[in-house]
C-alpha cells in the first residue's frame, strides 16, 4: 500500500499540472488516468481475495464500475480546469457555480456507488463487497489529499 501512495501522488501531481493546459493536458489527463487505473486494478486484486467464480463475476463488473467512474469525473477535470485558470480572479458567481457543480459531481458519484454496491450484493458475499468499497475508498482518500495539495483556495 505504500507503493500504491507514492505512485498514487506522483501521478496526482502530474494530473494537476496537466489540467491547467489544454490540448495536450487531455493526453496527460488519460495517460495519468490509465496509469492510476493500473495501479488500483493492482490493489484491488492483491487486497481482494477472490476466489475463481467470484473473480468471474467481479471483474466484468469492476470494469463497468470504474468506466462509470471516469466518465463522472470527466466533470471533476473540468471543475479543476476552470479553478486553476481563474482561481485568482472569479466572481462569486463563478466561484458558486463551481462548488455546485462539485457539489452535483460528488452526488454522481454517490449514486455510481450505491448503485455497483447493490449490483455487487446481489452476487458476492456481502463482506466482500464492503471491502471492495473500503479499498476503493482508501484509495480515492489518497487521491483526494494528494489532489488537494495541489488545488489553490479561490482567492
Amino acid at each position: 500500500m505504500k507503493h500504491l501512495i507514492v505512485v498514487l501522488a506522483t501521478l496526482v501531481a502530474v494530473f494537476a499540472v496537466a489540467v491547467v493546459s489544454a490540448q495536450t493536458a487531455d493526453d496527460a489527463v488519460q495517460l495519468t488516468r490509465s496509469a492510476i487505473q493500473t495501479e488500483r486494478q493492482a490493489v484491488v486484486a492483491a487486497n481482494l481475495g477472490l476466489n475463481e467464480s467470484e473473480s468471474a463475476v467481479f471483474w466484468p463488473m469492476y470494469r463497468d464500475y470504474r468506466n462509470a467512474v471516469n466518465q463522472a469525473a470527466d466533470a471533476k477535470v473540468d471543475i479543476l480546469r476552470r479553478l486553476f485558470s481563474d482561481y485568482e480572479t472569479l466572481t462569486d458567481d463563478e466561484a458558486m457555480s463551481l462548488l455546485i457543480d462539485h457539489l452535483a459531481f460528488e452526488k454522481e458519484m454517490l449514486k455510481i456507488r450505491t448503485s455497483y454496491a447493490k449490483k455487487m450484493s446481489k452476487v458476492l458475499p456481502g463482506r466482500t463487497v464492503a471491502r471492495f468499497f473500503q479499498i476503493e475508498n482508501k484509495m480515492d482518500a489518497i487521491i483526494d489529499y494528494e489532489m488537494a495539495g495541489e488545488i489553490p483556495l479561490v482567492k
